[in-house]
């Protein structure tokens, strides 16, 4: 007998979870801990990455700033020079089309000499150069989507359909109407097919005023390089801009004769397209010539012409609608409305982009069996138990967890879109994102979740009960809405791939370090303990083990004799665990879905922030 209680003790010191917990097994305790070195070396390491990836995001934010200062140091040329002026006619387009702050820049905008009204986004229409369209989609239903969400609810369900189809029409999409636009997946209509249809999603509107950036076919107010003479003869109007400045404006026809005046003669056969670039890029490299052709412009009855505009201008004017014009702005457009077609739109993406389900479900499977076989069938003793169980919890947190890294390129390709549109005055960023809350990042996680929970749970052999399946589910689950929520803020906060993961990759690895798996959380300098209180893989691994070790009792066989004197609740001592009540275990479930919800809000304002020029 005496042999027996002296091998017991020697199994529960090698656990330093021996029920009488001396003075001899706490030294051996804080003898298993890391240094103070090996704490501050990781510590150093971790704030040196989150240095690196803060500095990363403000060199990307600022790089044009950053590369305007290096080439003034190193005296480089900026651009080419016809580059340049490209990018300057750029900017005042997007002024002109209230898709850029104008502030630091002189002057006004006005239509029909009235200043722009507050729902000038709702009655223009803006076609941007990289055609930007929902590729999953055939070109009726973008049509169609961009008429439901965009139109007064005074137009009828027949009226738009017959707007969408007499677009389809007019635009000569007739054969591929019914065509999805293409993914990278997916093949679909041509390049020319795919211009059309952006132009379409704009003509729905019929709106009042239509910019288009380099379409290269005929409208009101667009954007175009060096185009060929049969097109530069049909425009009204040509504005030529030069860093900034206004050099001419007025009728196509009269642009040779205009610049004759100053000496600058267009030979024979040349274009005049190209002879007016030629006398812009003139322009850009000699001061003097600026000079001389902004100061010509100043005194040329053009100039005077919209003075006289300007003068006459009646301040009390805000508003160019007629009475009994439609007004397709917010306060016309129902909240439920939008929800609706753009809750449709999200899951019609989901089904036919199936990739992305497909893949997270493979992964749920592969990573379930995994679990598993690693853990399979786990023993209840002292010598293996212990370790096994906690080895599980923590490897199923942390894989669940960063497996949501899959949702943050689909989000990244959507953000553009989600710009274009909203800025577009297609829907409210609010109506954005509650549909991909509900339609998408939600349902997204539950199969998933649902999945790989069955196969690890019963796998692994945890207590299998109803109620604590139920708990191990939530938890799983409320974990990759966590995970989900910081990819989506990360897709919100920074546009490239590549730095997007490695910020969220960042978070997620400081977060593990202060789940308290990883190191004793008592041994960790107090300037930077606090970070335990905002560690999700803490409070998601918490759940686990309480619901888990509180109704569990370790054995160990000696000389043929089972022995059960090691109970789950001394484990949960040992790590400092509170598990009396239910309210122990539920606070750390509230606790996550806390630190879900405040980084869904946060990705919520950064959608409102967000600079919005496409």
């Amino acid at each position: 007998m005496v042999n027996l209680t002296n091998e017991w003790n020697y199994v529960t010191s090698a656990f330093q979870l021996s029920t009488t917990k001396d003075t001899s097994t706490k030294e051996s305790n804080n003898s298993h801990r890391l240094s103070d070195g090996a704490i501050a070396a990781i510590v150093i390491s971790i704030l040196m990455s989150i240095l690196l990836a803060i500095g990363g995001f403000f060199a990307y934010k600022y790089r044009e700033t950053i590369m305007d200062f290096i080439r003034e140091r190193l005296h480089l040329n900026k651009d080419e020079d016809n580059d340049e002026i490209s990018s300057s006619g750029d900017i005042d387009f997007y002024v002109l089309a209230a898709r850029k702050d104008p502030r630091g820049l002189s002057g006004r905008v006005l239509i029909d000499g009235s200043p722009l009204p507050t729902s000038y986004k709702y009655m223009v229409g803006y076609v941007v150069q990289d055609d930007i369209i929902s590729g999953t989609l055939t070109v009726r239903e973008n049509l169609t989507f961009s008429a439901n969400v965009r139109l007064s609810k005074s137009v009828s369900i027949e009226e738009r359909v017959e707007r969408v189809n007499q677009i389809i029409t007019d635009l000569g999409l007739e054969a591929c109407a019914d065509t999805r636009i293409g993914t990278e997946f997916l093949r679909g209509v041509s390049g020319g097919e795919r211009k059309r249809a952006c132009i379409g999603m704009e003509l729905v509107l019929s709106p009042k005023i239509l910019f288009l950036d380099e379409p290269t076919t005929g409208t009101i107010i667009f954007s175009i390089h060096q185009p060929r003479y049969s097109i530069f003869k049909l425009f009204d109007k040509v504005l030529l801009l030069c860093k900034g400045k206004c050099i001419y404006q007025g009728p196509p026809g009269e642009v040779l004769s205009y610049f004759d005046k100053y000496n600058y003669q267009c030979e024979e056969h040349d274009n005049p397209a190209d002879f007016a670039l030629d006398v812009l890029i003139e322009a850009s490299k000699t001061k003097g010539s600026l000079q001389k052709l902004s100061k010509a412009y100043l005194h040329s009855p053009m100039h005077t012409h919209m003075t006289d505009l300007i003068a006459d201008l009646d301040p009390n004017e805000n508003e160019i609608y007629d009475e009994n014009d439609e007004r397709p702005d917010e306060q016309n457009r129902p909240f439920t409305n939008e929800i609706f077609y753009l809750a449709q739109r999200t899951v019609k993406n989901a089904i036919r982009n199936p990739q992305l389900a497909l893949s997270q479900t493979v992964v749920a499977i592969i990573i379930g069996l995994l679990v598993g076989l690693v853990f399979y069938d786990m023993e209840l003793t002292v010598s293996r138990g212990v370790q096994n169980h906690l080895g599980a919890i923590f490897f199923i947190v942390v894989s669940q967890i960063f497996s949501t890294v899959t949702a943050l390129e689909p989000l990244l390709k959507e953000r553009v879109l989600f710009i274009h549109e909203n800025v577009s005055g297609y829907y409210r960023t609010s109506t954005f994102f509650v549909a991909k809350l509900v339609c998408d990042i939600l349902p997204m996680r539950v199969i998933p979740s649902l999945i790989f929970s069955i196969i690890a749970y019963f796998m692994t052999g945890l207590q299998r009960t109803f109620g604590q399946y139920l708990i191990f589910f939530l938890t799983i689950f409320m974990s990759s809405v966590f995970g989900s929520a910081m990819c989506f803020l990360a897709a919100a906060c920074i546009p490239m791939f590549a730095v997007a993961l490695i910020s969220v990759v960042l978070v997620f690895v400081v977060m593990m370090v202060f789940s308290g798996f990883v190191v004793d959380l008592a041994t960790v300098f107090s300037s930077i303990s606090w970070i335990q209180w905002i560690s999700a893989f803490r409070y998601a691994s918490n759940v686990l083990t309480i619901s888990e070790f509180r109704h569990l009792t370790f054995c160990q066989t000696i000389n043929s004799t089972k022995i059960c004197q090691l109970t789950g609740k001394e484990v949960l001592d040992d790590r400092d665990l509170a598990y009396a009540t239910d309210w122990d275990l539920w606070k750390h479930f509230l606790a996550l879905i806390g630190m879900a919800v405040f980084f869904l809000i946060l990705a919520f304002i950064q959608l409102i922030r967000i600079k919005k020029t496409k």
